[in-house]
């Protein structure tokens, strides 16, 4: 008798793979590409997906690089070569003050805002990353064609405040 355990994601269609990708339930989107490629090897979508796919993960883990430190609380969003990069400081005085309003217990962050053309209109994600460097910078790679991005850096308390320190003006990629 086979298991009648159903699988993490019941419907395998192209749809189904979008749906998740723009979730950003990775891991559930790669099993249903997986499982496209295995029953439709040819496919131009499948391929296209798993390209996209790709291009998503990319935004896992980016590697923060140091920057040249200005003194400031900051953040700035560019492009560079079809990149999203974002360049940012944190003061010791401002970090001091941000971790007093949520008592000491947290990290700092990027909170990435993304407003992108879908089927049904606007589509509006939000992604916190998570900051190494106090003065660095970092590019992004794989995202949405014709987005506008705006940023906000600060502390993330455990209680799920967000104290922002600085905040980026908008920035839109190619259409």
């Amino acid at each position: 008798m086979k298991d009648s355990t159903p699988p993490s994601v019941p419907f395998t269609t192209v749809a189904m793979a979008e749906i998740l990708m723009v979730q950003d339930l990775i891991k559930e989107a790669s099993e249903v590409i997986s499982r496209l490629e295995q029953q439709h090897p040819d496919d131009e979508r499948v391929k296209a997906l798993r390209k996209r796919m790709s291009e998503k993960m990319g935004l896992g883990m980016p590697e923060q690089h140091p920057s040249a430190a200005r003194g400031i609380d900051r953040i700035e969003l560019f492009f560079t070569e079809g990149s999203l990069c974002m360049e940012w400081e944190l003061t010791d005085e401002g970090l001091a003050l941000a971790k007093r309003v949520v008592r000491y217990s947290g990290h700092t962050i990027i909170r990435l805002f993304t407003a992108a053309p879908g089927p049904r209109g606007v589509r509006t994600t939000i992604q916190d990353i998570a900051i190494e460097l106090a003065v660095g910078q970092q590019e992004i790679s794989g995202t949405a064609t014709g987005a506008v991005f705006t940023a906000a850096i600060g502390f993330l308390g455990r209680n799920g405040a967000f104290v922002p320190m600085a905040r980026a003006l908008p920035v839109s990629g190619k259409k």
